[in-house]
């Protein structure tokens, strides 16, 4: 039974359905089948809160040890939630700014000797953001409670000032989009669409800081396999990138001194996640060895999956 879920998530991940793997890949990127990887999952909280209705996007804190960022897909006001490895609620951060049209991720970082927090409102399933209805933008704002102490028995409310806010425009019109991340090295944001397999696609933006009102016009990158992405992130250290859809997982490696665009352009290791009720969410932990995995709905699991051993540079 194990093996035929680890043969249906990898062929809907790679869009290849029971033909087997060689489609070309769907993947079009090498010769090489991608390794698909059975890794060790456990589930390590139930986010107990029921003021998260609909949890979208993940980030592991930088300034709290043991806890991420969460928040409401839509429907919600622009607020973040701290929650512990226990999935309780340490913290509730309001960001001031109107309301969300479709927050779909969240992911942290640190640059410039400060921790960042960067929102992604890019939902636009109806392709009409910019059009029928506001843009789609980017909200960077600094992390809280640095030198505090959390915990759910005294839970905190922070308030946080947008630091900068970028409306985004995509070269070809809109585009759905629910992944997100920060390449600190490059200083770049990476955004990829939710597309089918094939017609996906990387994109970046430069990333800047100073300015509070930006309009940025995205450059895609590179053509992406995974079909429907819901969930990206890059590790603290910079060398790995995961992405996620409902079903499974991609975890690319970058080798020393290259870009995103050339390590996407190899196979990635697949990564048979566990089963989730409707699989949205990524995060890599601190250590870079694991990645945590979420779910939309009320009362969801939040899984911890150790990833495969890097393979040493030739």
């Amino acid at each position: 039974m194990c093996s035929l879920l680890i043969l249906v998530g990898s062929c809907l991940l790679l869009g290849t359905g029971f033909g087997g793997f060689s489609a070309a890949f769907v993947y079009g990127l090498t010769d090489e089948p991608p390794a698909v990887g059975s890794v060790a999952a456990q589930r390590l909280c139930m986010v107990q809160d029921w003021s998260i209705t609909e949890s979208s996007g993940l980030a592991i804190s930088r300034r709290h040890a043991g806890c991420f960022w969460t928040h409401n897909d839509s429907g919600d006001g622009p607020r973040l939630f701290l929650v512990d490895a226990a999935g309780r609620t340490c913290g509730t951060l309001t960001v001031d700014t109107a309301a969300p049209v479709d927050w779909e991720d969240v992911c942290t970082f640190e640059l410039d000797g400060e921790s960042w927090l960067l929102i992604a409102d890019v939902g636009d399933n109806a392709a009409d953001r910019g059009r029928e209805r506001r843009a789609c933008r980017l909200l960077l704002v600094v992390e809280p409670g640095a030198g505090e102490s959390v915990s759910a028995a005294q839970k905190r409310d922070w308030r946080g000032e947008v630091r900068a806010e970028i409306e985004l425009t995509y070269p070809e019109g809109p585009r759905d989009c629910e992944s997100v991340a920060v390449d600190v090295t490059s200083r770049m944001i990476l955004l990829v669409s939710k597309r089918a397999a094939g017609k996906a696609a990387l994109y970046g933006l430069p990333l800047e800081l100073q300015t509070r009102e930006q309009r940025g016009q995205l450059r895609e990158l590179a053509t992406m396999s995974i079909p429907y992405a819901t969930g990206m992130d890059i590790s603290v250290d910079g060398q790995s990138l995961v992405l996620v859809n409902p079903v499974s997982g991609l975890l690319y490696r970058r080798r020393s001194g290259e870009g995103w665009v050339e390590a996407v352009g190899r196979s990635p290791d697949i990564l048979t996640l566990p089963l989730r009720k409707q699989g949205e969410s990524v995060c890599f932990e601190r250590d870079g060895k694991s990645v945590l995995v979420g779910s939309e709905g009320r009362w969801q699991a939040v899984w911890r999956v150790s990833l495969p051993e890097p393979v040493a540079e030739e």
